[in-house]
C-alpha cells in the first residue's frame, strides 16, 4: 500500500506526528510518497527521510494535488494524508472514542469495499465526537464531504481540481477537499464515508497568512457555488470569520456491508 503525504517546509512536524503515526503502524519507508513543491524542501525532506521517495511538483493546493494524480497510474490506490495525522479514532459507543488498534485490516476492507462497489474516494468523519459519530449511519454513500487529512484513493485521472484567480497573490483553491469529494461524486455516482472512525489532526485554525484571507476564502466559496449549483446549497459563516459548504443532500441506494471492521 502507498502513503502519500502533502507537506511544506514542516519536517520537524512530519517526523512528530505523520511519518510517527505511520511507523508506529508498521508502515515501511519504501511505501512513503512525500510531495513537497520546493527544491529547499526537496533537499531537507530527502535528506530528513532518506528511505522515503521525495518528489518535487509545483506550489499551491490545487497544482500539487493534480500533480499527485497526474503522478500515479489509473486504478492505483493509495491513502492520502496531511503532514500532521496523530492517529485514528473508532468510537465505539455514543461516550467515548479509543484509538483504531486495526489499522491494516481497515485499509484493506475500505479499498475492497470501493472496489467491490465501483468507489474512488472515501473517508472519515470530520467530527470526532462520539455522540454524533455514532449517531449517524456506519457508512454514507451519498454526496458529503470527505477532508483531505486521511483518505482512501483509487486514482481517477478524470478528478482535476480548479485554480480559482482572484489576484495576484491568489490563485488557488481553499475548498479543495469540497470540490474533490463532489467530483468524485458525480464521476462515480457514489463515495464512501466511514462515520464512526475520524483522524486526530490539526486542522485549519482560522489564522489568515498573505494569501488565505476571509476576503478571498469568500470569492472562492461564492466562485464554487457558481461552479457546483446543484452540488452546493448554500455558504455556511463560521466562527473565526471563514466560510464552509452545505454540500445537497444526494442520497444513494445503501449498499450491503458486514459493518464494523
Amino acid at each position: 500500500m502507498k502513503f502519500v503525504i502533502k507537506t511544506m517546509d514542516r519536517v520537524d512536524g512530519l517526523k512528530t506526528m505523520t511519518y510517527k503515526f505511520l511507523k508506529e503502524h508498521g508502515v515501511n519507508d519504501d511505501d512513503i510518497y512525500i510531495f513537497v513543491s520546493t527544491e529547499k524542501d526537496h533537499d531537507e525532506y530527502q535528506k530528513a527521510f532518506p528511505g522515503c521517495l521525495v518528489i518535487k511538483g509545483p506550489l499551491g493546493i490545487v497544482p500539487i494535488d493534480n500533480f499527485i494524480v497526474d503522478f500515479f497510474q489509473e486504478g492505483v490506490k493509495y491513502i492520502y494524508l496531511n503532514d500532521d495525522i496523530k492517529r485514528l479514532y473508532y468510537a465505539p459507543d455514543r461516550r467515548k472514542l479509543q484509538v483504531v488498534p486495526n489499522f491494516n485490516p481497515l485499509i484493506e476492507k475500505t479499498f475492497s469495499m470501493m472496489e467491490e462497489h465501483g468507489i474512488t474516494y472515501a473517508g472519515l468523519n470530520p467530527v470526532d465526537n462520539p455522540y454524533f459519530m455514532r449517531g449517524q449511519p456506519e457508512f454514507k454513500y451519498g454526496l458529503s464531504i470527505i477532508t483531505d487529512p486521511f483518505s482512501f484513493v483509487i486514482n481517477n485521472k478524470s478528478i482535476k481540481l480548479t485554480q480559482f484567480y482572484i489576484d495576484e497573490n491568489y490563485n488557488d483553491n481553499s475548498f479543495s477537499d469540497y470540490e474533490k469529494s463532489i467530483l468524485h461524486f458525480i464521476d462515480k455516482k457514489k463515495i464512501l464515508r466511514l462515520n464512526w472512525y475520524s483522524a486526530d489532526v490539526l486542522y485549519f485554525n482560522g489564522a489568515e497568512t498573505s494569501n488565505r484571507t476571509k476576503e478571498n476564502c469568500q470569492k472562492t466559496a461564492l466562485m464554487m457555488m457558481a461552479k457546483y449549483p446543484e452540488y452546493i446549497t448554500s455558504i455556511k459563516n463560521n466562527k473565526n470569520g471563514f466560510k464552509s459548504l452545505r454540500l445537497k443532500r444526494i442520497k444513494v441506494e445503501k449498499i450491503k456491508s458486514d459493518g464494523v471492521f
